[in-house]
């Protein structure tokens, strides 16, 4: 059956409402309504609104002295989704639901301050509960971020803008000529945006979710089928439960006597206990898989269900590729819809463990969804949810002993594998904007078509932004470095002086923030050097980025855009040595291009010998940490941003360094 779709002829207004149809299994005068949102991963409570909210007085929100109140709050949430106001989308019943709880929180606060309805607030009301909303206490220690408070905030905006189609609201506009966002606060430097996981944490925990699903999963699954084996063999001869369980565990004991015993990260399967936890972190390491190699949204994972794994055929090549089949619930119609994508060879075997692993409990419960778990309090099969996931996650990384990030442990959540996987694509290849847009079903198939021109805002920023922290971090690598190779990089090392030291800390910050904002300049990482990209001058001729069919040491080393610094010396020794080691049995020919190029890494490592540079450890600069003008010399408008650079180390950043 399809979800109740309300129709814009609906009057929020009518005398009758009570037998008006709000979703599939609620209609209008319900206490409760069963919202239709079928996206995976939403725990139970999440899909109920419930309007008999306990208020500061003792009473409920469906006490008969509130039905104006009641019958206003429910109007304007249905009036969201029928009829918004001017340039709004209909609101989906998963935003039904978030409106309505901002808006309940709206009339508790209202109903302990006095008020009875919308109309009696007034600009000091609405200028306390502002104040009330950032003084509340948020998800994580410390005050509510400015985006939740603007959430809050948007509902009283939009109680306004709907005035007249409500019998009771806002009379005035709580913020004119301006924003719910920027009343509460909201900007770049306050949003917070979700971090990727470190290369090192990201690393250390794909390799040891990896190694559980290709070598772990064999012996804890035969501990478990030898556990319930017994344990079932027991309970059909009448043995209590009890001693069921005893003969269960007797029988992992004495497996882990044997040689060869399973011991996922070192640990012994000899109770339930540790046999139900490695099936746990079983399960959690085929999600990490998964999201690390695909970058699917979490919803998207725990939609999986079995038969998920399709090979199609490409063309009329005789080659198959692999897809993993899910549902796409972001800008999809309720319920979501399936869509496919692309699965490396670990995927396919994640989600193979998975079948086996999920089995028992779907036979259980009919369902055919491959991420079950048993509730703990009902013993019922259901669903894992997202705010399970990434507590199991770091559970998951603590029993393995993940590598740890500034001394402490890296907080996981979903969504950073799907960050962590656009950057690593975007780091490696710009030009692939448009196919990892499609790849991650960013936006639906007609924006993704127009998604490389810029109208996948989402997914542009995070490829820019990653883009500019690897420019950020080369740039002060590049000017605090006294010896660089390459021809870029010695035009930089020969008048960088006024940006290195502490004396041109705030310099070269600046001078980088202002790259990272009035330019497009881009610096691209390879195993032997920084490539500071310009197209005009590119000698392995890219268009967009460097060309890794036409990159190689020997043809940067004659491009103007390459630089070399002392982090890359071991690569130039290596190719040294290697070529040394064989020039003697070389003939004529192999000899001469072999001396040349044992000539190139002896230029290379001779102008970096001596490198005095402050820190070539390697991290970011910190370019956000300063504001800096946008006004840019006149000489330099139309020059190019290779340019720029070349002539960066001017005179007119040592006045402003002074």
């Amino acid at each position: 059956m399809s979800a109740v779709v309300p129709s814009p002829s609906s009057v929020v207004s009518e005398t009758d409402n009570s037998a008006r149809p709000v979703s599939r299994r609620s209609v209008w005068s319900d206490p409760i309504w069963e919202l239709d949102i079928d996206v995976a991963g939403r725990r139970a409570d999440q899909k109920r609104l419930r309007w008999g909210v306990a208020l500061p007085d003792g009473s409920r929100l469906t006490d008969p002295q509130h039905a104006e109140l009641l019958e206003t709050a429910r109007g304007f949430v249905w009036s969201m989704a029928v009829d918004p106001p001017d340039g709004r989308r209909r609101s989906c019943q998963s935003t039904m639901f978030t409106r309505a709880r901002n808006l309940l929180t709206l009339i508790r606060w209202m109903t302990g301050e006095g008020f009875t309805t919308f109309r009696w607030l007034d600009l000091s009301a609405v200028e306390r509960y502002q104040a009330f909303l950032k003084r509340r206490r948020g998800a994580r220690p410390g005050m509510t971020s400015p985006t939740t408070v603007a959430g809050y905030l948007l509902v009283l905006k939009d109680l306004y803008r709907q005035r007249s189609k409500l019998p009771d609201a806002l009379g005035f506009d709580p913020f004119p000529h301006t924003t719910a966002g920027l009343v509460a606060g909201v900007s770049r430097a306050t949003r917070g945006a979700i971090p990727f996981i470190p290369d090192a944490v990201a690393l250390d925990l794909m390799s040891k979710a990896l190694h559980w699903v290709e070598h772990e999963t064999d012996g804890i699954l035969e501990q478990r089928d030898r556990f319930w084996s017994v344990f079932n063999t027991a309970r059909s001869r009448g043995v209590t439960l009890h001693y069921c369980g005893k003969l269960g565990r007797d029988a992992l004991r004495a497996r882990q006597r044997e040689p060869n015993a399973p011991m996922p990260a070192g640990r012994r399967i000899a109770t339930k206990n540790d046999l139900d936890r490695c099936l746990k972190h079983l399960m959690d390491a085929c999600f990490i898989v998964i999201a690390g190699f695909v970058g699917m949204r979490a919803s998207e994972i725990l939609s999986i269900r079995t038969s998920a794994i399709e090979h199609r055929q490409l063309g009329t090549t005789g080659v198959s590729q692999t897809y993993l089949v899910g549902r796409l619930f972001k800008t999809a119609e309720e319920g979501g819809r399936l869509e496919r994508w692309l699965a490396p060879d670990p995927v396919v075997t994640a989600v193979k463990v998975l079948e086996r692993l999920s089995e028992p409990l779907r036979v259980a419960s009919g369902r055919n969804e491959l991420f079950l778990t048993r509730n703990t309090q009902y013993g019922q099969v259901v669903g894992i949810t997202n705010m399970h996931i990434n507590d199991r996650i770091r559970e998951f990384a603590a029993f393995n002993n993940v590598r740890r990030h500034g001394g402490q442990p890296w907080r996981f959540s979903t969504h950073q594998f799907r960050k962590t996987f656009a950057r690593f694509i975007a780091r490696r290849d710009r030009s692939q904007l448009l196919a990892l847009a499609d790849h991650l079903k960013h936006v639906s198939v007609a924006m993704t078509a127009r998604g490389y021109v810029g109208t996948d805002f989402d997914l542009h920023q995070l490829v820019d932004h990653e883009g500019q922290i690897e420019t950020a971090t080369a740039l002060d690598r590049f000017l605090t470095a006294d010896r660089l190779a390459g021809k870029m990089g010695e035009r930089i090392a020969a008048g960088n002086a006024s940006f290195r030291g502490r004396a041109g800390e705030q310099v070269r910050r600046d001078y980088i923030k202002f790259v990272l904002k009035e330019t497009d300049l881009t610096i691209h990482a390879c195993e032997y050097g920084w490539c500071v990209f310009q197209a005009e001058t590119s000698r392995c001729g890219g268009r967009l980025a460097p060309d890794p069919a036409g990159r190689s040491p020997a043809v940067c080393l004659d491009c103007a855009n390459f630089v070399v610094e002392p982090k890359h010396a071991p690569y130039w020794r290596e190719r040294r040595e290697r070529n040394r080691a064989i020039i003697s049995r070389a003939s004529r020919l192999t000899h001469a291009a072999l001396d040349e190029a044992i000539a190139q890494c002896d230029r290379v490592l001779s102008r970096l010998k001596g490198n005095h540079a402050e820190d070539h450890s390697g991290g970011p600069a910190q370019p956000h940490g300063t504001r800096l003008s946008r006004r840019a010399r006149p000489s330099d408008r139309g020059q190019s941003d290779a340019s720029r650079l070349r002539r960066a180390p001017g005179p007119h950043h040592s006045r402003r360094g002074r």
